[in-house]
């Protein structure tokens, strides 16, 4: 279903509820991942991540990844940091507090 891919569903089990806080992301969904410690929420899509404020559903910050598309998403247990992993073999380490562009892109090779 290619409207599902465009849009983001949050589901609170506990109240049995079901939220669509974003109208559309632009461009589809490739991962996701909730701040450990704020209401927050990361949306990846293929070249951009999306910071979402779940509590006021609006657009906290959009990070600018320069990779050609983002295959994994992992936030640090302290929320300052997030690593982004790229189809293209590139690692981009974010610092949330500094910018909206890599602190560091790192490469790596294949192990054959």
């Amino acid at each position: 279903m290619i409207a599902a891919a465009k849009s983001v569903l949050i589901h609170q089990i506990s109240k049995h509820a079901t939220q669509s806080p974003f109208r559309k992301t632009q461009g589809q969904v490739q991962r996701v991942a909730f701040h450990p410690q704020k209401p927050h929420f990361f949306a990846a899509t293929q070249r951009y991540v999306r910071i979402y404020d779940l509590a006021a559903q609006k657009l906290v910050k959009s990070l600018q990844s320069g990779v050609k598309w983002i295959s994994a998403l992992d936030v640090h247990p302290g929320g300052d940091h997030l690593i982004i992993g790229s189809y293209d073999k590139k690692l981009c380490w974010f610092d949330l507090d500094l910018s909206n562009k890599p602190f560091r892109t790192l490469r790596y090779a294949n192990s054959r």
